[in-house]
């Protein structure tokens, strides 16, 4: 299993910040260690660093529960939710990154 089918099973359970995850997100996308299933500055950063083609959107679904994260570009669009914010951005990059 290559780091980006199990981050993308790590995500797919997480429900809040994993300093394991963390290192996950490290190794599989090739970035500084920190944070990034806490932070969203650091996700935005990440975004911007591995994806700088695609346009990042952050809301909330029609619940108006739980944040979703979408990317775009061209005709391109994935979306993702999650239990905050961080973790939908980090979902929807592993649904954008080749695997």
């Amino acid at each position: 299993m290559t780091d980006q089918d199990t981050l993308s099973t790590m995500l797919a359970h997480a429900l809040g910040g994993s300093a394991e995850l963390d290192d996950l997100v490290a190794r599989a996308y090739g970035v500084p260690p920190g944070p990034y299933s806490e932070s969203v500055d650091r996700c935005l950063g990440l975004i911007k660093g591995i994806l700088p083609q695609w346009r990042l959107h952050v809301g909330y679904g029609v619940s108006g529960v739980l944040p979703y994260a979408s990317l775009t570009r061209g005709d391109c669009h994935f979306e993702a939710e999650a239990a905050t914010v961080p973790l939908a951005i980090l979902r929807v990059a592993a649904k954008v990154m080749p695997t």
